[in-house]
């Protein structure tokens, strides 16, 4: 039986799995890929080897997904949504005592970066937005209200009054509360090794943005913002493949949220070298790698599922 590379919550994720395609070919071809979904019409199930209809988070169980794994030689998953992080990080350990390599940092790691609230108590006297459960604490003419747990832009309420917030706050499960920042926005894609240092970091900024993702995205060399990001991720631990969110003006530099795991536009930064999927299969046979990172200027267009590059 033919190994095989699991990657979960595929959904609509067409440029992710083409990404890990080329991945796995330069590691080893041999692999095949399965996608993992709740959905059995996800539009991924056409691009993967083999398709998994998997149970909901909240009934899948550890025993159920060891078993899946055994039987279908997998030597390798990758979460792709933020609300199963916190899952597959509980369970890493177990899976690596099985030959499960597991693309996910720690679960204290995760679970820094899946809470907006602890995220920004435990780093707020360094750049870390605002965010409290209670809006009266802000002074802010306009606010964003969102879940406090895990990814929040499709839920979310941008550039609000405090009556408005307040309001979109009743829909929410758990909201949290930030004041509206204007300015240009960043994304930061870093890996951590599993040595815990920073092998690569790529800027790139957030041209035009549909639900939470980046449909044009640019590279930008900010030396000083790769740095900090750097800094950021080793200090948290945040092993593996991380996205930082950032805002920028001419007050300074504001983090929003970092999550942990493989961005939607992240496959910009695997054009210009930061090859995280490959990395992370070949530290899971113990080998190095190489980081050779382009410093030319390049965009990405998605349209219709599809990624285009144009140099700058």
């Amino acid at each position: 039986m033919k190994k095989a590379i699991l990657i979960t919550s595929i959904g609509a994720k067409i440029p992710l799995i083409k990404a890990l395609r080329r991945a796995k070919d330069a590691f080893d071809s041999t692999f095949s890929i399965i996608g993992g979904d709740t959905n059995p019409d996800a539009l991924g199930h056409e691009f993967v080897d083999s398709f998994w209809q998997m149970p909901r988070l909240e009934e899948l169980r550890f025993e159920t997904l060891l078993s899946y794994t055994k039987k279908h030689a997998i030597r390798a998953i990758i979460p792709t949504r933020d609300a199963e992080l916190p899952f597959f990080a509980a369970h890493k350990k177990a899976l690596k005592d099985e030959g499960i390599n597991v693309f996910v940092a720690d679960e204290d790691a995760v679970l820094f970066c899946y809470d907006k609230l602890r995220f920004y108590e435990q780093d707020k006297c360094t750049w870390a937005i605002p965010t409290t459960l209670d809006i009266q604490t802000l002074s802010a003419k306009s606010f964003i209200v969102k879940e406090r747990f895990g990814a929040g832009a499709k839920s979310m309420a941008c550039n609000v009054s405090k009556a408005e917030a307040l309001a979109h706050a009743m829909k929410l499960q758990e909201p949290i509360f930030q004041p509206f920042i204007e300015g240009q926005e960043y994304s930061i894609d870093c890996y951590v090794d599993r040595f815990m240092a920073c092998r690569g970091v790529v800027v790139r900024s957030r041209d035009l943005v549909v639900d939470g993702e980046s449909q044009v995205t640019t590279i930008v060399h900010d030396e000083a913002l790769a740095k900090r990001a750097a800094e950021f991720v080793t200090c948290h631990g945040i092993q593996g493949h991380s996205v930082l969110q950032v805002l920028k003006n001419e007050k300074g530099t504001f983090l929003i949220e970092c999550n942990a795991r493989f961005g939607g536009a992240s496959t910009l930064s695997g054009y210009v070298g930061l090859k995280s999927f490959l990395w992370f299969l070949q530290e899971a046979e113990g080998e190095d790698f190489e980081v050779h990172i382009s410093k030319k200027i390049i965009r990405q267009v998605r349209k219709n599922k599809e990624d285009s590059y144009f140099e700058c």
